[in-house]
């Protein structure tokens, strides 16, 4: 019989192992040295209660976390929606005020050929003028439109830019606005009904 040496290929001198080669599979070497159980993983909850997943316990946790994020969500979703609505009633209610005793909104009180006035100091003051002319001509603008494209729109335009508009309205016709920042004291206001 034959025996066989292992040889470093780089040295060509006998290879001597370091550990020995058992597996764990095979029953050679068992890796609990201690020989004791090994411990279970326990969940804290907050209130210092140990908590499994097969308990009661933890079924009443998950519920009560659940309860929670329903509040969460529905608090999210109320304050929204009393977020849009405020400023639904703003758009919708407030006029514009001009000041009359300014001797600059007189030389800017200048009026399109259709009757709207053209410039205006605040951009908001230009798309409520805007709404208010649609109106008077019989036309209310979808309040919705107002919310998605003007208020969770684009920012007001900044100095020499120009915001436009195109809005639906309650007759099936669109409303286009455009509003330009001239020089960050006047918003040019121009506009049609289509």
């Amino acid at each position: 019989m034959i025996e066989w040496k292992e040889v470093s290929v780089y040295t060509g001198r006998n290879v001597v192992e370091d550990a020995p080669v058992n597996s764990v599979a095979g029953g050679g070497v068992d890796m609990n040295v201690t020989g004791g159980r090994k411990k279970k993983k326990e969940v804290i909850s907050r209130e210092g209660v140990k908590v499994d997943a097969r308990t009661k316990a933890y079924k009443e946790h998950r519920a009560r976390l659940e309860a929670l994020r329903q509040k969460r969500e529905a608090r999210k979703n109320d304050s929204k929606s009393k977020f849009i609505e405020n400023i639904k009633n703003k758009t919708l209610t407030r006029e514009y005020a001009y000041d009359t005793d300014d001797p600059v909104a007189d030389l800017n009180a200048q009026k399109s050929s259709s009757g709207y006035e053209l410039y205006h100091k605040q951009f908001s003051g230009a798309m409520q003028h805007a709404y208010k002319v649609a109106k008077s001509k019989g036309y209310t603008v979808d309040p919705k439109e107002i919310d998605d494209k003007v208020a969770s729109g684009p920012k007001k335009p900044s100095s020499g830019k120009t915001n436009k508009y195109i809005l639906g309205t309650n007759k099936n016709k669109k409303v286009h606005i455009q509003v330009a920042n001239l020089d960050n004291k006047r918003y040019e206001l121009n506009m049609y009904i289509d």
